[in-house]
C-alpha cells in the first residue's frame, strides 16, 4: 500500500450529510446510493462552486467512528459562506495516514479501506485518532481502472 504520514491544520467542509448505522457491509452499498442520489440532484456542480481552499476535490467524510451511528458528508473544503441546503463540519487538525487508491469506484476504495483496517493498521505502529476518515476524489473518470484518489485515516503513534 502506497501511503504517507502528514499533519494538517483544521479546515471546514460544506456539503450534503446523511446519518448511517455502523455496519460496513450495509454501508458499502448504501453510501454509493447516497452519492448517486446527490449527483442526480446537481450537488457536485454546486459544491465545485464553493470549493476554495488548498484541498481540491470532492470529499467523502465519515465523521464518527465510535458508537452506533455516524454522519457521512459528500462535501468540499471551503471558507465561503454556507449556501442554502448545505451543511458544514469542522475537520480538526490531525495527523493522517494518506493512502493512494487506484481503480474504478466504488470497488477500489472499498477494497483499500478494508485492507487498511485489516492489514496496515494492526502492523503499522499507529492507531485510530479521534478525527474523521476522509476520501479525496479529484476530477477524473471514476469508472476507469487508472482513476486515482486518496483515503485519509486519522492516526496517532501507538504508546
Amino acid at each position: 500500500m502506497n501511503y504517507k504520514i502528514e499533519t494538517k491544520e483544521a479546515f471546514r467542509i460544506v456539503g450534503a450529510k446523511r446519518r448511517y448505522v455502523m455496519n460496513a457491509e450495509e454501508n458499502f452499498s448504501e453510501i454509493p446510493k447516497f452519492w448517486y442520489e446527490q449527483v442526480q440532484t446537481g450537488l457536485i456542480p454546486k459544491l465545485c462552486g464553493v470549493m476554495d481552499t488548498k484541498l481540491s476535490g470532492i470529499l467523502g467524510v465519515c465523521t464518527c467512528m465510535e458508537g452506533k451511528d455516524f454522519d457521512y458528508y459528500i462535501s468540499v473544503a471551503s471558507d465561503k459562506p454556507l449556501s442554502e441546503g448545505l451543511e458544514e463540519y469542522e475537520i480538526p487538525a490531525a495527523t493522517w495516514a494518506i493512502f493512494e487508491c487506484v481503480g474504478a469506484m466504488p470497488k477500489a476504495i472499498q477494497d483499500l479501506q478494508t485492507r487498511i483496517v485489516s492489514e496496515w493498521l494492526p502492523a503499522s505502529g499507529y492507531e485510530y485518532a479521534d478525527a474523521p476518515d476522509i476520501e479525496v476524489y479529484p476530477e477524473g473518470d471514476q469508472s476507469s481502472e487508472l482513476y486515482k484518489c486518496e483515503v485519509w485515516l486519522p492516526v496517532t503513534k501507538k504508546k
